[in-house]
C-alpha cells in the first residue's frame, strides 16, 4: 500500500500542530512524524482527495501561516523513514519506549520495543505518553485489560508488564492489527489477544477491569456506551485523543453512563481523563 505523506510547515508551531494533528486525524490520516518547523502526515493514497484540506478549521486561522508539500511514501520505504525520525522516549523516567535499533536500557522499570510502521501510538504523541504515564500509577497485577484502538499495541504490552493476566488489543485498521501482532511476539508478550475490527469486536460476554481508550473525540463519544457495557463493577477507564477543550464533551457523556470522575493528565494541549464505574 502507497501512502500520501504531506509535510507541513507552521508559524507558530504551537498550539497549532496540535489542533492540525486532532483534524488530520479525524480526516483519515493515521501516522504523524513530529518535525522542528511542523509535522509529517500520512494518509492511504485510496483515501487521499486534493480537497481533504479545504474544510479543516486549521486552514482558516488567520494568525496562522500553513503551508505543505504533497509526496507518495512507498510501502518499502516506511521503515527507513522512521529510523530517521524516531528517537526513544522516556516516561517520567520509569518507562523507555525504543525502537529495534536503539540501544537496550538498564536503567528503567520498563522497556517497550516498538517497530512503528504504519501504526499510530509510539509514545512520541502526548496522548500515548500520558496514558504510559497513569498506567504506571495503577495496579494491573492480575486484571482483566482491553486496549482500544491499540494502534502499535504499546498499551497492551504495557498492560503485560504491568502483569495483567487478560489482555484483549483491538484496532479497526489492517497496519494496527499487523502491527500489534509483530510487537506482541517482539516484546514476548503472553497474555495478549489481538482483534481486528472496531467496538463491535469487543467480545460480548467478556468484561474487563481496565479498559484504555486512546481515540478522537467523535469515536469515543460514540462508542462510549459499548465500552462502559464491557466493565466490571469498580472497573477504570481511561480516555485520551482529545484536547483539553474536549474534557466538558467527554465528560458529559461520560457520567450520563454512570461514569465517576477519577483524575486528569495534561500534556500541550492534550489531555486524559480517567474515570470509574461504581456500580
Amino acid at each position: 500500500m502507497n501512502y500520501i505523506e504531506l509535510d507541513f510547515i507552521l508559524e507558530p508551531l504551537m498550539p497549532a500542530r496540535d489542533v492540525l494533528v486532532a483534524e488530520l486525524a479525524d480526516a483519515g490520516f493515521d501516522s504523524f512524524v513530529e518535525t522542528d518547523d511542523g509535522v509529517k502526515a500520512y494518509i492511504p493514497e485510496e483515501n487521499f482527495t486534493d480537497d481533504i484540506m479545504k474544510d479543516m478549521m486549521v486552514m482558516k486561522m488567520p494568525e496562522l501561516s500553513i503551508s505543505y508539500v504533497k509526496s507518495m511514501i512507498e510501502d518499502q520505504n516506511w521503515n527507513a523513514e522512521w529510523e530517521k525520525s524516531f528517537d526513544p522516549i522516556d516516561v517520567e523516567g520509569k518507562c523507555l519506549i525504543r525502537a529495534p535499533f536503539h540501544d537496550a536500557s538498564a536503567s528503567h522499570l520498563y522497556e517497550i520495543i516498538i517497530e512503528p510502521k504504519m501504526s499510530f501510538g509510539t509514545g512520541h504523541h502526548a496522548t500515548t505518553y500520558l496514558m504510559i504515564a497513569e498506567m504506571m500509577d495503577m495496579d494491573l497485577n492480575g486484571k482483566t485489560v482491553l486496549d482500544m484502538g491499540c494502534g502499535t499495541g504499546v498499551l497492551a504490552v504495557m498492560a503485560e508488564k504491568q502483569q495483567a493476566s487478560d489482555i484483549d488489543a483491538i484496532d479497526i485498521d489492517e497496519w494496527a492489527f499487523e502491527n500489534t501482532l509483530e510487537n506482541v511476539e517482539r516484546n514476548h508478550c503472553h497474555h495478549i489477544q489481538t482483534i481486528k475490527g472496531g467496538a463491535e469486536a469487543i467480545p460480548s460476554q467478556k468484561r474487563y477491569d481496565v479498559i484504555l481508550a486512546n481515540i478522537n473525540r467523535n469515536i469515543l463519544t460514540r462508542d462510549m456506551h459499548v465500552y462502559v457495557n464491557a466493565m466490571n463493577t469498580s472497573s477504570h477507564i481511561l480516555f485520551s485523543g482529545f484536547f483539553v477543550t474536549d474534557r466538558r464533551d467527554i465528560e458529559t457523556v461520560a457520567t450520563s453512563l454512570g461514569l465517576q470522575f477519577v483524575h486528569q493528565r495534561e500534556r500541550g494541549e492534550w489531555t486524559l481523563l480517567h474515570f470509574r464505574k461504581e456500580q
